[in-house]
Formats: structure tokens, C-alpha cells, sequence
């Protein structure tokens, strides 16, 4: 059975339900079910991954499951959510957003799933335009401000994308002719050494630009912090690192057909410079930040240059380090940011502007459990030990020294400037003078969080033999 087909169908249909009735509360229950079956299904994509357009590859499973869990853990932290902020938006507009959800996360699979070049540029589109409805929902100036840009530069970075995958589709022609055979990422990838080296280069600047454009790369990453801030939280922070993924696999598939074609031009510089554009840009303006879901919006545009730099030094080692990166910082940004959800609904509602540091600072009076487990969220995401991001960084920079020795120092100094304007936050949020008030409970949602830490902690120091070869196995065959 084509268990990657329905996995890729079930959110749409779930969408076009949420869209027509109910109260916001019962949308978001039904929306937890839905992601509930949604996570079966991914797991079950392991052994019905599909033929033809959507055929899933294990990696792709492997980050299918990993979206599916988030959605899920998302959806049931977002049932409180809109519980207590049912007010700020109409009926109508909260099974808007109940939609959008599923939207997003449809996109997602499918963009993971697709074994098309054509159908992974839909997806992305498909979740661009979903995304920008959601950053505008609350109607807010500053939203819909955010949410034309992230229109503006997305629409940019899909057209370059579309763009450079007609490129690619030409290139193949010598190898595979006309159809969908030359569209096939297993058959481009079987004859990328005989496609037309020269379009293909020409193909992957575009692509670059493009998809770089949806994972957050420097130049074209203004729209994320802004996304982050401005939307529904669970939507536009929960729901992003998976299409974020998506645009960062997709360079990575497009990467291997340069590698694999003797004519093409080598990929590893233009991912190096953009990593590292994206790293120290991320490390600059992180001083600059008042709103905690900016801040961590740079937080990502940091993550993403790390594994697009470990995808630019090249070789099974640094690739696995990267997608091991990829999977680490998804499960700990999506756990930061439920975290963050419960922390500013302990000082009122869990809305935009309810999230600068110096709202949230002292939580230990208001909740000891929450303030925690935000901090250790918080100094996990700088990668210092005992974080789990400290193994696949350590893989990464290793590699970097055994490859590029000369690129080892900017990148270990823009990780350590990082580092340091994260960990400045930790002290005043927990440990700052606070306006006298009394603890409140935790919430039930906070053992999801618990459980994000937990398997990121436990994938990097007790990493399953199934991931490790699933990874390395990629790995190789990406290299």
C-alpha cells in the first residue's frame, strides 16, 4: 500500500473539513486527531514508501516521521492556545487557521515524498502561500507587513526555484529525453553524469538562491524573523522547521547531481559562502533582538547555514553530520517554541507582543517546571555539552578540519559568537528582578516539551543503529 500517498492526501482532506465548521475549540481537537493519524501514517511510510511521482526514499521517510511528530506534539499544545486566545479572531477565521495547519504540514510530506522535481517546487509553493496566509491571520499592521514580505521573497526564491528546475529538466535531456523520466530524482541522479554540465551549474545557482531562499540562507532570509513574530505561534514557529528541511534536502539532492556530472562546476564554495553569510549574520544580530521569537528566528537562519556548510565541505562524514544537525535542531527549535507558548501565556495571552524578554524575564516566580525547561531549551540550542547539538557540530567542524583546515577557524567563531549571545538570555529570563505575583501551574503540555529534549539528548549520545545507518546510508549515496 502507498502509505506516502495517503499520509500526503490525509492533511489536505483534514483541511478541507477544519476549513467549513466548528467552534475554534473543537477544530483544534479535531486537528490533534487528525495529526494523531498523521504520525501513523508517516511511520508507516517506512514500509509503503510508493512508486511513481511520490515514491518516499528513507531519508525522506526518515524526515516525514520527524514532521509528524511535530505537528502532532504542536497540535496538542495549540488546543490550549486557542482555548485561551478564542477571542482575538472570529469563528471563520480560527477554521482558517485550523486549515492552514494541515496545510502546512501536507506541503511538507509532499515536498518530502515527491520523487519530481516539478512536485517538490509545488509543495514549496503550496506551503509558501499557506504560510503567508497564517503570518496575516490576526490582522495586525505589523503582520501583514510580515507577511507581504515573506509573500515578496518567497515569491522571489519560488520563481528563481522554478526557474533552475526547467534548467535542470533541459540538462537531463541528453541522458533521459522527454517526460517524466527526466523530471525523476532516482533517474537524474543514476545519469547526472551524463546531463549537460553547463545548464546543470547554471540550474544550481538558481536553485540555490531559490530553495535557499525557503531554508533561510543569506541573502534572501528577512522574511523569517518576521514570520516567526507576527503569526499564530504554533503555525508559524512549530510548523516552519519542516519546510525549512524540505529546502535544505532539496539542495542537498540537487548538490549530489553536480558532484556526480565531470562537467559541472563543484557546489562546496557557494554552500560554504552562504553558510557562513547565514552564520555570522545570525551571530551579529542577535543583540539587536528584543522579541524571544526573533531572536530564535535568527537562531534558525544560524542552524540552517551550519548544515548548508556541512553539505558545502562534502563527503559522507560532513553530509551525515549535517542531516544528523537537521534532525537535532528540528526536534529542540519546536520544543524551545512550545516551551515559549506556555511561558508567555503565564504573564496573559500567548499572543504576538507577549514575547519580548523583558515580559518573560524572572519566570522562575511564575512557574519553576516552565522556567527550567525553556533555560535548558535555551542552552541546548547553543551546542556546548551536554546539548545535543554539541555531537553533530563536533562531526561537522571535525570534518572541516580533516577537508578545508583554513575554513575551520570562521566557522568554530561563528559558532562560539552564537553561543555567547544565546547564553546572555539564560540568566535575566530566569534569575531577573520580577513583579511580585504568584506561581502559576505548569499546563499539561509541558511534558512535551520534556519529551523533545529527552530524544534530542538521547538521538545524539545513544544514537539507534537504524538512524545511523539510515543516515550514513544517505549520506553515501548523497556525497
Amino acid at each position: 500500500m502507498n502509505f506516502a500517498a495517503l499520509a500526503i492526501a490525509l492533511p489536505f482532506l483534514a483541511a478541507s473539513l477544519l476549513g467549513l465548521a466548528g467552534t475554534p475549540r473543537q477544530g483544534a481537537v479535531a486537528n490533534a486527531a487528525a495529526c494523531a493519524v498523521l504520525l501513523v501514517l508517516t511511520l508507516a511510510v517506512f514500509w509503503g514508501h510508493g512508486a511513481g511521482l511520490v515514491a518516499a526514499d528513507p531519508l525522506g521517510a526518515l524526515f516525514g516521521v520527524l514532521t509528524g511528530f511535530i505537528g502532532f506534539t504542536a497540535s496538542l499544545v495549540n488546543i490550549g492556545y486557542v482555548s485561551a486566545d478564542a477571542a482575538r479572531m472570529p469563528t471563520q477565521r480560527w477554521r482558517l487557521y485550523h486549515a492552514l495547519f494541515q496545510i502546512v504540514l501536507g506541503a511538507s510530506l509532499l515536498g518530502l515524498y515527491a520523487d519530481n522535481i516539478g512536485l517538490l517546487w509545488a509543495a514549496m509553493e503550496g506551503g509558501t502561500i499557506a504560510m503567508t496566509l497564517g503570518v496575516s491571520l490576526y490582522r495586525t499592521k505589523r503582520g501583514l507587513e510580515a507577511a507581504w514580505k515573506y509573500f515578496i521573497l518567497g515569491g522571489v526564491g519560488i520563481g528563481l526555484a522554478l526557474f533552475g528546475t526547467m534548467l535542470v529538466y533541459l540538462a537531463a535531456q541528453p541522458a533521459l529525453g522527454a517526460g517524466f523520466a527526466a523530471m525523476s530524482f532516482a533517474a537524474l541522479s543514476a545519469h547526472a553524469a551524463q546531463m549537460d554540465g553547463a545548464l546543470l551549474t547554471l540550474a544550481f545557482l538558481f536553485i540555490l538562491f531559490g530553495y535557499g531562499t525557503k531554508a533561510a540562507l543569506v541573502p534572501l532570509h528577512g522574511w523569517l524573523p518576521d514570520a516567526y513574530a507576527e503569526g499564530p505561534a504554533p503555525l508559524t514557529t512549530a510548523l516552519s522547521g519542516p519546510l525549512i528541511n524540505v529546502a535544505l534536502l532539496a539542495i542537498l539532492r540537487f548538490r549530489h547531481l553536480l558532484e556526480a556530472n565531470p562537467v559541472a562546476m563543484r557546489p562546496g564554495p557557494f554552500l560554504l559562502s552562504l553558510g557562513l553569510a547565514s552564520l555570522f549574520l545570525a551571530a551579529f544580530s542577535f543583540s539587536r533582538r528584543r522579541d524571544a521569537r526573533r531572536f530564535f528566528g535568527f537562531s534558525s537562519i544560524e542552524q540552517s547555514g551550519i548544515s548548508a556548510f556541512a553539505f558545502g565541505i562534502g563527503g559522507p562524514a560532513a553530509i551525515f553530520g549535517g542531516l544528523l544537525h537537521m534532525v537535532l535542531h528540528t526536534l529542540l527549535k519546536s520544543g524551545l517554541f512550545l516551551a515559549l507558548i506556555r511561558a508567555a501565556s503565564l504573564r496573559g495571552p500567548a499572543s504576538p507582543g507577549n514575547y519580548t524578554f523583558s515580559h518573560l524575564r524572572g519566570l522562575l516566580r511564575a512557574n519553576k517546571y516552565v522556567a527550567w525547561l525553556l533555560a535548558g531549551c535555551i542552552f541546548a540550542l547553543t551546542g556546548l555539552p551536554p546539548s545535543g547539538l554539541f555531537v553533530s557540530e563536533f562531526i561537522i567542524i571535525s570534518q572541516t578540519i580533516q577537508r578545508n583546515p583554513y575554513m575551520s577557524l570562521p566557522l568554530g567563531l561563528g559558532l562560539l559568537l552564537c553561543a555567547v549571545a544565546i547564553l546572555r538570555n539564560i540568566g535575566p529570563l530566569l534569575f531577573a528582578p520580577a513583579a511580585h505575583e504568584k506561581p502559576k501551574p505548569a499546563g499539561r503540555g509541558m511534558w512535551l516539551v520534556a519529551a523533545h529534549l529527552v530524544l534530542v539528548f538521547l538521538l545524539a549520545f545513544a544514537t539507534p543503529g537504524p538512524l545511523v545507518h539510515l543516515l550514513s546510508r544517505a549520506a553515501e549515496a548523497l556525497q
